[in-house]
């Protein structure tokens, strides 16, 4: 039983680790936005809009 809870306990421990490490890594993430000069070629030509 002893080593039943212990597993347990490792397994949160270790799930708690990493959602708090994947949380840290994207808010330090640098989000861009690209500007709408910036066409994508692959997307047919689009007109400007005014």
């Amino acid at each position: 039983m002893l080593l039943l809870m212990s597993v347990g306990f490792l397994i949160v421990l270790a799930v708690l680790f990493l959602s708090i490490w994947t949380t840290v890594k994207a808010y330090d993430f640098k989000h861009t936005v690209d500007s709408p000069e910036d066409e994508n070629p692959k997307l047919p030509h689009q007109s400007k809009r005014q």
